[in-house]
């Protein structure tokens, strides 16, 4: 069952691009195929490692709606009628869902949850706003001109050219404004990090910086975004080297390995790593499928284990974390 999600998140992905491919090879629509790529492998990759990972599900959902992005551009730039102008259609109006889906990937980076309520709250309303996007450029073919879509659409409601305008003058400044949320997203989520979480952030953000720096260069230099565009699918592979290279995991193994922490079991080195994150009895019980009458009894026994005894003056929590982190 472990290998399940990974191996389905992966076939799916490569299944979908693969087709796309099948069609040839258009420039304006590779980096949806590069990406698709890149998000499906980090999610497997990192599901492998860390099972039923938040932040990893976001990814696999990202690079699904990649891939029908991509096939669907594909068909309805290569193709003619038939079948080809419903899949010329779904290369069109889940754009904004994907953006909402990123919206949380980035919102919840790195372990899949949140900052805060309120940012909760604005990952929600992206979503709103993304689905309204979407069921209008489901309704109306508007947009089709910007995908590069040559296929005429399957179906269209009346007031198709009232509709454009407006949808127009809506869609592309919140687009804009969603980028924009990601920055303020990372960077409050940078404030109130610890070391380990800011090193994750900043390989995030170097990946992002070059992406940037690849934007200006292609704007200045050849008058076009795409060498930007062909470099994004690092900043996904970036974020799951931070994940799973980066992660509190990997400081437990490492612990391990070198012997400070072998006198843990590999589950009292889970809920450790877990308590690390800032999660309690509950919240790692819900992540771990586990009873809470399970949980307690393991973090006890870590306070053993670590000669942490009950003490009024100290936070046994916080000094087990501290012992994690010391190694």
């Amino acid at each position: 069952m472990h290998l399940l999600t990974p191996l389905a998140v992966l076939g799916v992905v490569v299944a979908l691009v693969s087709a796309g491919f099948a069609r040839g090879v258009w420039l304006p629509n590779l980096h949806n195929g590069l990406l698709a790529l890149a998000f499906g492998g980090v999610a497997a990759w990192t599901l492998l490692e860390r099972p039923a990972h938040r932040e990893a599900l976001l990814f696999a959902l990202v690079g699904v709606l990649e891939g029908v992005l991509f096939l669907g551009r594909q068909v309805g730039h290569h193709g003619d009628g038939g079948s080809a102008a419903w899949w010329g259609w779904v290369g069109v109006w889940p754009l904004a869902l994907t953006l909402a889906a990123l919206t949380w990937a980035v919102l919840c980076f790195p372990d899949g949850r949140a900052l805060s309520r309120g940012w909760h709250l604005v990952a929600v309303a992206v979503t709103a706003v993304a689905v309204l996007l979407s069921v209008t450029s489901a309704l109306w073919p508007v947009e089709y001109a910007a995908a590069g879509i040559q296929t005429r659409p399957p179906f269209t409601l009346r007031g198709a050219e009232a509709v454009g305008t407006p949808w127009s003058a809506l869609a592309h400044p919140c687009y804009a404004l969603i980028q924009v949320i990601w920055l303020l997203g990372v960077a409050a989520r940078w404030r109130r990090a610890n070391g380990i979480l800011r090193n994750q952030l900043a390989l995030l953000g170097a990946a992002v910086g070059l992406a940037t720096v690849a934007l200006l260069v292609g704007v200045v230099l050849w008058g076009s975004p795409r060498p930007a565009l062909l470099i994004t699918p690092l900043v996904p592979i970036a974020a799951g080297w931070g994940m799973v290279g980066l992660s509190l995991s990997r400081v437990v193994e490492d612990t391990r390995a070198s012997g400070g922490l072998a006198g843990l079991s590999p589950r009292e080195n889970e809920v450790l790593d877990l308590m690390a994150q800032g999660l309690s009895n509950k919240a790692i019980s819900d992540q771990l499928h586990l009873s809470l009458k399970t949980v307690e009894p393991i973090v006890s026994s870590i306070f053993i284990k670590l000669h942490l005894h009950a003490d009024a003056d100290t936070n046994r929590r916080v000094l087990a974390v501290r012992r994690l982190l010391d190694g």
